[in-house]
């Protein structure tokens, strides 16, 4: 309603690939449509064995594969055969196979549990959703109106969570006797979020991923007008709620799935059956090594490591993979 535009994944994607083409037409990027299975030192460069049998050598290496897949929760792995369950929230072709009135429990409560909930509806989907997550977040929305970012978290960065978790408050605080909303706050703390980071002790940093990512992640990643109309209008209708509470277990039962679970803050048990069970609880980090061939390689020869808080790969503030050694390695670049 005020101009902003959110185009679908889809549309970007053909954004990049106009851009990209001509370098691909003018030869400037080869492009082979393979996976790297393998890769070796050789000399002072790369030697990369391609999973169709070819190879490659490289002067340096940029690892831009995306993140890993969500992993299945292990109280979900009892029932990893089973036909209703979806671990991969974007394989469209399963999300298209749920019945109109089928009961579905959506594990996860972000962007991507948005999003699925979202193509359910376009899909033609009727029945129960449940979304599900230990807090039972939500993701925010964006602002009705742009506003610049506001508050300065850097000229004394945080050397506490606690700290700066009161500052970022406070902030919020004044910006609302002014009239301003807690976004253009949050948008100054992502702006910032390098500097602020770097100033946070490691233990401090693991404190702000146990105790505050959750909470961080709803506000960052804002999901579109639309898919917070479909959102809104799922739970006035009474064909979606939100629930903070854990898995605990997973069985089959009668071609369903009953799902155990502990509800936040109690003791007791709720036991429910669903017709499908998809997982969107985001991308696996600590997987990186076991889920890519090629990185596990790299990490064998202690080329790259994974990062001590657990968010993906080490690198420094050049963008450099950092190896077991502690050092960056010149020559092998993280992008994403």
């Amino acid at each position: 309603a005020n101009g902003a535009l959110y185009p679908q994944r889809r549309v970007f994607g053909r954004y990049v690939e106009s851009h990209l083409q001509p370098f691909l037409f003018g030869k400037t990027i080869r492009h082979l449509r393979s996976a790297v299975a393998s890769a070796e030192l050789s000399g002072e460069g790369y030697h990369l064995i391609l999973a169709d049998g070819g190879t490659l050598a490289a002067d340096a290496l940029v690892i831009a594969t995306t993140h890993p897949p969500p992993a299945l929760p292990l109280p979900l792995q009892s029932v990893i055969g089973a036909a209703g369950l979806v671990a991969n929230p974007y394989d469209l072709e399963r999300l298209e196979a749920i019945g109109r009135d089928d009961h579905v429990l959506v594990v996860g409560t972000g962007l991507t549990s948005a999003d699925v909930i979202a193509t359910l509806d376009r899909n033609g989907h009727r029945g129960r959703i449940t979304a599900l997550s230990r807090h039972g977040y939500r993701s925010r929305g964006h602002a009705a109106m742009h506003a610049d970012p506001i508050g300065d978290f850097t000229g004394l960065p945080s050397r506490s969570a606690t700290v700066l978790l009161r500052r970022i408050r406070s902030t919020i605080a004044t910006a609302a006797q002014q009239g301003e909303g807690w976004h253009p706050v949050l948008d100054a703390v992502r702006r910032q979020g390098q500097i602020i980071w770097q100033a946070l002790p490691l233990a401090e940093q693991r404190r702000v991923v146990r105790h505050l990512r959750a909470l961080w992640d709803v506000h960052r990643f804002r999901i579109a007008p639309q898919i917070a109309a479909v959102l809104d209008r799922r739970v006035a209708e009474g064909t979606l709620a939100y629930r903070a509470a854990s898995i605990t277990g997973a069985e089959q039962v009668d071609g369903r799935i009953r799902v155990t679970q502990r509800l936040r803050g109690q003791r007791r048990l709720l036991a429910e059956a669903y017709d499908s069970v998809i997982v969107t609880t985001g991308p696996a980090h600590a997987d990186i090594l076991r889920t890519n061939a090629a990185i596990a390689a790299l990490a064998r020869m202690g080329l790259v490591r994974l990062d001590p808080i657990g968010l993906g790969l080490a690198t420094d503030s050049q963008g450099r993979a950092v190896g077991t050694s502690g050092r960056p390695t010149d020559s092998i670049f993280v992008s994403g």
